[in-house]
């Protein structure tokens, strides 16, 4: 298990590789992932999604969980982002989970070896939110107490990410350090972490910036297709950091991006539970609309 003074030094390391510089590329404007975050939202340029999930408990009854989420590019750096959620417990009402506010800055003004982006999220929550926008601490998501109690608890905690993510042509792979503080008694926090590595689809990727001439393959076409694989679990929390792998969720999911035209993607995400803990199976789904952005912008869609 890494303690707290083997973890510094790894921060220190990882800071400097960050800031080591490297030859510059397009930036994308769309995260391909669930949980892990990456490429700021393009400036002046808004994010629309829905994203349904369909998630097998290991404890309860199975449920479905929804997010919508609005993000707004600010500055070709500094992203904003409003989200709600809600759930449906099958046998149950659906219930409301809450509301989450978010923004995230990336750190250098030009692509370095890794690119740093720091992520702050405020969530005012319930007992009865399910969606797994993260995963932390210790024990199982999955609600096993009455509907109506846990609607009547709030939950409200502030979520620190420290991201890195690095290109290479069209193949992505990203990193996110989880950190989630508990602003009301008993305080305290929990670790988690969200990986992904995502290999896009080219004929609207980055690297064909410029190319404004290009002819965009038919509207079903394998060139529009992106893939990839996103793993998400816990870290423990103050007293026990590290992995106890099967007291803690961790899910393993293969990435699937379809972009539509120029602004419309949808995406599917398959994942398995690997732990004890975690539910069997979530087939997490999204729905993905850009808009604002400049046509030589249009054509750096990310999928």
């Amino acid at each position: 298990m890494i303690n707290s003074k083997d973890w510094k030094e790894i921060l220190i390391i990882v800071f400097l590789w960050a800031i080591l510089p490297h030859r510059s590329q397009a930036q994308m404007n769309m995260n391909p992932y669930f949980t892990a975050i990456n490429y700021p939202v393009e400036k002046q340029s808004m994010m629309l999604m829905a994203m349904p999930d369909f998630q097998s408990a290991r404890y309860g009854n199975n449920f479905v969980t929804g997010m919508l989420m609005a993000d707004y590019g600010f500055t070709s750096r500094w992203t904003v982002a409003i989200m709600a959620e809600g759930q449906k417990i099958a046998g149950l009402n659906a219930a409301y989970g809450g509301m989450r506010l978010s923004t995230y800055f990336h750190v250098f003004k030009d692509e370095k070896l890794l690119n740093l982006t720091i992520y702050g999220e405020y969530e005012d929550l319930n007992g009865a939110a399910l969606y797994k926008m993260e995963i932390a601490g210790f024990g199982s998501g999955d609600l096993t107490e009455s509907l109506a109690i846990a609607r009547k608890k709030h939950v409200r905690t502030f979520e620190q990410r420290l991201i890195i993510y690095h290109d290479w042509n069209r193949l992505n792979a990203t990193f996110n350090f989880i950190r989630e503080t508990v602003l009301q008694a008993p305080y305290g926090s929990d670790y988690g972490y969200a990986l992904g590595i995502f290999f896009r689809s080219s004929p609207m990727s980055g690297s064909m910036e410029g190319m404004t001439d290009m002819t965009s393959p038919p509207t079903l076409s394998i060139s529009r297709l992106g893939y990839g694989l996103e793993m998400i679990g816990a870290l423990g929390d103050n007293h026990r950091f590290g992995f106890n792998w099967n007291s803690q969720q961790h899910y393993l999911g293969a990435v699937l991006q379809y972009t539509i035209s120029s602004g419309w993607s949808v995406r599917v995400e398959p994942s398995f539970g690997l732990s004890d803990v975690s539910d069997p199976f979530i087939l997490r789904t999204g729905l993905a609309f850009m808009f604002g952005l400049s046509n030589s912008g249009a054509m750096k869609m990310d999928q």
